[in-house]
């Protein structure tokens, strides 16, 4: 079963980063809840996700400048910035699990302390942070990426990281991380269709603004692809998948003889491979099988 996971504590729920966004991914049965940590200018962590206090407070100035009395003087809607030592000890009562991004870098040994002996996973986007969390603690960790890069994959195995957190994806990600022993834990995903489409493709967890939507959608069963809904069935027999059809390797290839973009309803151009059977062929499929990073022209040379 995917995991829910409340960004920011519960954003579209609560004010984001405080202890009622945390409560309010526990009442939606969050499994983990991710928060956002900073340093005060007395060396306290914090929960703030930008290096300022100006969006979400009634206050201004960086973080870093503010001591733990100042941020505790501020008012989110309300509530009060917290620190990650409150904030471990209310996931703990609720029974969540926590996510962490450092948004800093150089605060590796504070954080590792504060979450000794809990179950957290530690991310960011300085990989090179993770890295250093792993030789200081035994805590999960995971690299955050906005774009897809060439070789996430082997990004995350620099950092000896145990997951990865994509804000873009593809198949070949989940199938290459997998591989690894990767889980992949894409971001942030607040749309019912783009959900499912995840969780087919092999999503292991979602991060998600409102986890009460996404925990209704990950409780459903998956639906597979079967003899009675795709004629292109059975085509090959890659593990996890259940028909290249639906969850191509190769997507997006973007290769004009294969595919096209089209637009959808609300007018986004998206690619789609409808009408490609390339990977049908067995020859073809027999050998992407035993080549997974094959090219398309590899695959296009085959079926001459």
């Amino acid at each position: 079963m995917a995991l829910i996971i409340g960004h920011r504590g519960a954003k579209a729920l609560a004010p984001e980063n405080t202890l009622e966004a945390i409560s309010a991914a526990a009442k939606c049965r969050a499994d983990r809840v991710e928060v956002d940590v900073r340093l005060s200018k007395d060396g306290t962590l914090v929960l703030m996700h930008d290096d300022t206090v100006d969006r979400m407070s009634n206050g201004s100035g960086n973080v870093g400048d503010l001591t733990l009395d100042d941020l505790k003087s501020l008012s989110i809607d309300g509530h009060q910035v917290p620190t990650l030592k409150e904030a471990v000890s209310l996931a703990m009562d609720l029974g969540l699990e926590m996510v962490v991004e450092m948004k800093e870098e150089w605060i590796e040994e504070l954080v590792a302390e504060e979450l000794k002996g809990t179950d957290a996973i530690v991310t960011s986007f300085y990989h090179s942070s993770i890295r250093e969390m792993k030789d200081i603690s035994n805590l999960k960790t995971g690299i955050i990426i906005s774009s897809l890069p060439v070789q996430p994959v082997d990004l995350a195995v620099w950092a000896g990281a145990d997951a990865i957190f994509p804000k873009r994806t593809s198949p070949r990600l989940f199938q290459e991380a997998h591989r690894h022993k990767l889980n992949v834990f894409p971001w942030t995903i607040n749309s019912i269709d783009e959900a499912s489409w995840l969780l087919k493709l092999g999503a292991d967890g979602l991060v998600t603004d409102d986890p009460c939507l996404m925990r209704r959608i990950a409780d459903q069963p998956v639906k597979e692809t079967t003899s009675g809904n795709c004629e292109f069935y059975p085509c090959h027999h890659f593990q996890g998948q259940d028909c290249t059809h639906c969850f191509c390797p190769l997507y997006p290839c973007k290769d004009g003889e294969l595919g096209r973009f089209v637009k959808t309803k609300r007018g986004k151009r998206v690619w789609t491979c409808i009408d490609c059977q390339l990977v049908h062929r067995p020859l073809v499929a027999r050998y992407l099988l035993e080549h997974p990073d094959a090219s398309i022209s590899e695959l296009k040379a085959l079926d001459i």
